[in-house]
């Protein structure tokens, strides 16, 4: 009985018959925001004087190539920092507005990035 109880189980999770994902897994949304490091995320008024760093470029730089911090995602009109799963494809945007097409997820605040490109 409890093998059958297992199968039933595992056969609805194949059909599809599991808890849905929410939409905003299911669809790519729109981001903007300028890409930071997750020490600073919104601000980077701290780090740069406790390290006598010259702006904020050389400050994302620093806290995720010298302190292993990782690239995220500030919206500062919204006062929100999204955690950024494609770290090789943003990096070349540092401290740089862009916008990045992809998926939230919700429960740890990380969007899946689809695209990612300067805001002119």
């Amino acid at each position: 009985m409890r093998r059958s109880a297992c199968a039933a189980v595992l056969a609805a999770a194949a059909l599809g018959l599991a808890a849905p994902l929410p939409a905003a897994e299911l669809f790519p949304s729109l981001f903007t925001g300028t890409v930071s490091d997750s020490e600073c995320g919104l601000d980077h008024a701290r780090m740069k004087a406790q390290h006598r760093l010259p702006n904020d470029l050389v400050c994302t730089r620093e806290c995720c190539e010298k302190y292993k911090q990782d690239y995220v995602l500030a919206d500062h009109t919204a006062g929100d920092v999204y955690q950024l799963d494609d770290q090789k494809a943003v990096r070349r945007f540092a401290n740089r507005v862009v916008r990045v097409l992809g998926t939230l997820d919700a429960e740890s605040g990380t969007i899946r990035v689809t695209r990612i490109e300067p805001v002119k």
